[in-house]
């Protein structure tokens, strides 16, 4: 049976994403193909848009359309965190999702940095390609008196953390891990080894 070449093209492409299969992908290029051409040219749009018109902020690494981009790389102050912020203390994420998540979801006063992801010598994932470098230029030119680091708790979250722990203690920085472990209202019963295991050696007096 003949089948179209782009529109299994689309597909592929879609597999790319993540947690996203071929089953998947096909029902999202179907649904597109049901859409009015309208919506599906202004989706095409605003994924070419992401493409041109954003770039990454010099300092911490969050998203920001191009001109405001340009405009913090040309200023000697972050204008991403706003006025009134520690500046002494930065978090450190794997992505800048994550900020948005910790911004939304703490009181946390400080500054931020960003990684693109978590070392991975086998993906070809070393220091430098994930942003360790220009993060050791911040503790270098900036009074930092602690990273906090907000990593994830998988093999390579780990390795990054205590890659990162080691260069700040060069510089003799504070470092602190956010805590995993037992969410509020959890029960014992339903949490998996691991989980437990972590919270237990965790813990903290009382």
């Amino acid at each position: 049976m003949k089948e179209s070449k782009y529109l299994n093209d689309l597909i592929e492409a879609l597999t790319i994403l993540p947690g996203v299969g071929k089953k998947s992908a096909q029902r999202m290029a179907y649904i597109l193909l049901r859409m009015s051409k309208d919506k599906t040219i202004n989706l095409a749009n605003k994924l070419s848009k992401i493409i041109t018109d954003v770039s990454s902020c010099n300092i911490c690494g969050i998203y920001l359309d191009n001109e405001d981009a340009i405009l913090q790389k040309n200023s000697d102050k972050h204008l991403c965190i706003g006025a009134g912020r520690d500046e002494s203390k930065i978090c450190v994420t794997e992505s800048p999702a994550d900020i948005y998540i910790i911004e939304n979801s703490t009181d946390y006063n400080g500054d931020y940095f960003s990684l693109t992801g978590n070392l991975s010598p086998l993906d070809g994932r070393g220091p430098s390609e994930i942003g360790i470098i220009r993060l050791e230029e911040r503790l270098k030119k900036n009074n930092i008196s602690e990273l906090i680091l907000a990593t994830s708790t998988t093999v390579e979250g780990e390795a990054t953390a205590h890659y990162i722990q080691q260069l700040a203690s060069k510089h003799n920085i504070k470092v602190s891990r956010i805590a995993f472990g037992i969410p509020l209202n959890g029960e014992l019963g339903y949490l998996d080894s691991d989980t437990i295991s972590h919270a237990f050696n965790e813990r903290k007096e009382l």
